[in-house]
């Protein structure tokens, strides 16, 4: 009877407290989102000591608790207070040793001991993410600095390292260059030639020309003179910079980077009198004289300036005699679409055939695709023009000549014709989160989407992983347009078989934005939507504040002559600011209205809104209006017939997305 008394009162007392437990278990499981989601919303608005705040509040028997040990952090950090954020990444650390947040951590837990002057920490935690391979370039810049308190020389080696991978062509804009320089040159120790030119061009490539020259002066031209001769021409010292050429030429520039010569032939060639064609063969006498670097270059500028007869020469010995040359397989373009123009299809045929052997993948690979296919068109040979088509189709579906083989194939002849029946799908302008490009392991993909549940978006950025198709979207959403435009065409540029093209990527590649206004716009003047959003795509890529080298503004990139006309011509104060998206799109689309009323051709439209419309007036009246794609194809602007295959392309592909 005891026996069962003492159960009895056991129960009594254990089966309360299991209770009250579990509710206060499901109290803290409920409320903790709630938290987490309200940190999230107060860390995105920049209000970092309340982010902290509600991170805090997150018991440790919930399922939030290490992800909110690491938010506190990030708060802490944000807000200077690095003693508290070391302390919150250790502690996750502690938790969570494994996860793909823990580089991350560890990275910030060292910069933070780096702060805080704890400089033995801070070493400690940055060695260990060397030896797990987890060093970026930035952490090495932050292992010199931390090494100057124990070994000078330590140090300047990390700096050294951190300007060579900063300072390659692919690496180029790292954030701390600068700093980087400045701390090499102030160690006190005895810098040599090496490092002196590595401090000079880091400060060369940020366009600081005088700080520059202070490093290359000090040097043997032999050494800079490239260097020099660049540094001196864009600081305006053009005097010393053509002395140095000339003086150069015959000592120096047998050492100088292949790619600074070609552009050191560029500026010699803008110094001299007389015509560019005249400038352009004394630089090969030059060249050829002094056995220089770069004549294949030189035979380049030469063929594109040069009557079609005397190019093809030049085309022919690039291709002949410099199969390996950079401009080898856009030579041997120039002689296929020579032979075509001459209606030669046999050379055409044999050339085709001998780029696609000899060049496998470059950026004119689908342009001598396309034009072979033409080139059976033209001899009736319709199933191996077919065959090529399909071929083209295949390997680049999103490639302006792609997309025209598409059309020739399904009998379209309304590649370059508009509609202003069209509208942009205002429903269609966000942009799921792109999931299924993540090769994520799946433990670590449930977190990551039970925080995206919470609003918390950026933990992707924090994970140890990279995909730039992520990472555009999260450019997307933070309302950096153009960089999430360029970080998508790129990956899509990358990727050997192609993700459909309503996939999330394309979109980020081809966004649409200010669909009323465009909308709106289009129905006024009687102009497609779609073509609007085009030319805004590839004049500005959305950038709002965009400005050309060449003075073109805005959105819809408006030469302020251009605009000054519209301003007029509609009758609006010439105290309008054109920079303003709003006032741009009315300028940019009314000054297409103008060209379409002028030219009543959409395909002459892009062009003159490109190339002008004095210039497309004159190509236009030369054209015997019978192919399209030969129009284009012998548009003498570089620039023009690349802007109109550009805007053709992404306003079919819009058409395709998001029709």
């Amino acid at each position: 009877m005891k026996y069962l008394q003492y159960i009895f009162w056991t129960l009594l007392i254990i089966v309360p407290c299991l209770f009250t437990i579990l509710i206060y278990n499901d109290k803290i499981t409920q409320n903790s989102p709630i938290y987490y989601r309200q940190g999230v919303q107060f860390y995105n608005d920049g209000n970092y000591a309340d982010a902290f705040y509600n991170f805090s509040k997150i018991k440790r028997i919930s399922p939030l608790y290490a992800m909110a040990l690491y938010k506190q952090a990030k708060s802490a950090q944000k807000i200077g207070d690095y003693k508290t954020a070391a302390l919150k990444y250790d502690l996750f650390l502690k938790k969570m040793p494994e996860s793909v947040f823990s580089t991350n951590a560890r990275l910030n837990l060292a910069k933070s001991y780096y702060y805080l002057k704890q400089y033995d920490n801070a070493r400690i935690e940055f060695e260990k993410l060397e030896q797990n391979n987890n060093l970026s370039t930035d952490e090495i810049f932050f292992l010199g600095l931390i090494e100057r308190n124990y070994d000078i020389e330590k140090a300047a080696q990390y700096f050294r390292k951190y300007l060579d991978i900063a300072l390659n062509e692919e690496n180029s804009g790292k954030y701390y260059v600068i700093g980087c320089a400045k701390e090499l040159s102030s160690l006190g120790i005895e810098l040599s030639n090496d490092d002196m030119k590595l401090i000079g061009i880091a400060y060369f490539n940020e366009h600081k020309y005088q700080e520059a020259l202070e490093y290359f002066s000090k040097l043997p031209v032999e050494i800079c003179w490239d260097y020099l001769v660049l540094a001196n021409h864009y600081s305006g010292s053009k005097v010393i910079a053509k002395k140095l050429i000339e003086e150069g030429f015959k000592t120096y520039a047998k050492h100088a980077e292949e790619n600074k010569l070609n552009e050191i032939y560029n500026i010699y060639v803008s110094y001299l009198s007389g015509n560019r064609l005249k400038n352009w063969q004394q630089i090969e006498k030059l060249v050829r004289e002094n056995k220089l670097k770069g004549i294949d270059y030189v035979f380049y500028k030469l063929a594109e300036i040069s009557p079609r007869e005397k190019s093809v020469v030049y085309y022919r010995e690039i291709y002949q005699n410099y199969q390996k040359s950079r401009y080898a397989a856009e030579a041997l373009w120039n002689l296929i679409w020579y032979a075509y123009k001459k209606n030669d299809y046999i050379s055409v045929e044999k050339l085709s055939l001998k780029h696609l052997k000899i060049y496998k993948k470059v950026n004119s690979t689908p342009k001598v695709i396309f034009w072979l296919g033409k080139t059976y068109l033209k001899q009736n040979k319709i199933q191996e023009a077919h065959n090529v088509f399909n071929k083209l189709i295949t390997r680049y579906p999103d490639d302006y000549y792609g997309l025209r083989a598409a059309s020739i194939l399904g009998k379209k002849n309304d590649f370059w014709e508009t509609s202003k029946n069209n509208k942009l799908p205002t429903d269609k302008a966000e942009i799921d989160f792109p999931i299924s490009t993540a090769d994520v392991d799946i433990k670590d993909l449930k977190l990551i989407n039970t925080l995206f549940n919470m609003g918390d978006y950026e933990v992707w950025l924090d994970a140890d992983f990279t995909n730039p198709i992520v990472e555009s979207w999260f450019e997307f959403k933070k309302g950096k347009k153009s960089r999430s435009i360029v970080l998508a065409r790129d990956e899509i540029s990358k990727m050997e078989i192609k993700a459909p093209v309503i996939s999330a990527v394309y979109k980020l590649a081809y966004p649409v934005y200010m669909t009323k206004e465009i909308n709106i716009s289009g129905e006024k003047l009687e102009i497609d939507p779609f073509l609007i959003a085009s030319i805004i795509r590839e004049e500005s890529y959305y950038n709002e504040n965009a400005r050309s080298r060449t003075g073109a503004i805005g959105l819809m990139q408006l030469m302020p002559q251009t605009a000054n006309y519209m301003l007029n011509r509609l009758n609006v104060s010439n105290t309008a600011d054109i920079e303003d998206i709003r006032t741009n799109l009315y300028l940019g689309s009314n000054y297409l209205k103008y060209l379409k009323d002028k030219f009543n051709n959409d395909l002459y439209v892009v062009t003159a809104y490109n190339g002008g419309e004095g210039a497309a007036g004159k190509w236009t009246k030369k054209f015997n209006g019978e192919d399209y794609d030969e129009f284009i194809e012998d548009i003498p602007y570089d620039e023009t017939r690349n802007y109109v295959k550009k805007v053709f392309r992404t306003y079919q592909m819009y058409k395709k997305i998001y029709k």
